[in-house]
């Protein structure tokens, strides 16, 4: 253990903040994570082995917590994105779908993250001490805002013919 945190949680952490830049850089660049290209495939590589690592770790809260369970839902959103995107099931409302799937894995990434950043840092006098704490869910505030109102700039763009798949 380094640092208060075991093996298993250095290596969620490195890969994790691996797939959150890259997922970040994707829908900045380009506002889309498409995954067939590299990079997209690097982000979900990263996000799905940072979800299901995180199942792995109960030592920061001895249990089965929120954390977990939005891994399981970053995790089910992948698999989800990735069927649609080999298969047409909603018809036009596929890729509406399948797009919004693979952006809320960013949202999702961010929750547990900034709440683990918000209680260690600094090492001697973390921001938060808990995850009740008003900044940490100004945080979850800002980040749902910008997520709705991303989801909807995506809607537009794919409605509007600016969607390359």
């Amino acid at each position: 253990m380094y640092g208060g945190i075991s093996l298993i949680g250095w290596f969620h952490t490195v890969i994790g903040i691996a797939g959150i830049l890259s997922g970040l850089y994707l829908l900045i660049r380009y506002k889309f994570i498409n995954p067939k290209s590299n990079l997209g495939m690097f982000y979900l590589g990263c996000t799905f082995i940072a979800s299901a690592s995180s199942l792995f770790i109960y030592s920061a809260t001895g249990s089965f917590n929120d954390a977990h369970l939005l891994s399981i839902l970053t995790m089910l959103a992948i698999s989800v994105a990735l069927i649609l995107d080999k298969n047409k099931l909603l018809g036009s409302l596929t890729v509406y779908a399948k797009e919004l799937a693979l952006s809320v894995t960013v949202f999702f990434s961010m929750l547990p993250t900034t709440a683990e950043v918000l209680k260690r840092l600094p090492p001697n006098d973390p921001f938060v001490e808990s995850l009740e704490d008003p900044l940490v869910l100004n945080f979850y505030i800002a980040y749902f805002i910008i997520y709705a109102l991303f989801a909807i700039y995506q809607i537009f763009l794919i409605k509007g013919g600016s969607y390359n798949d």
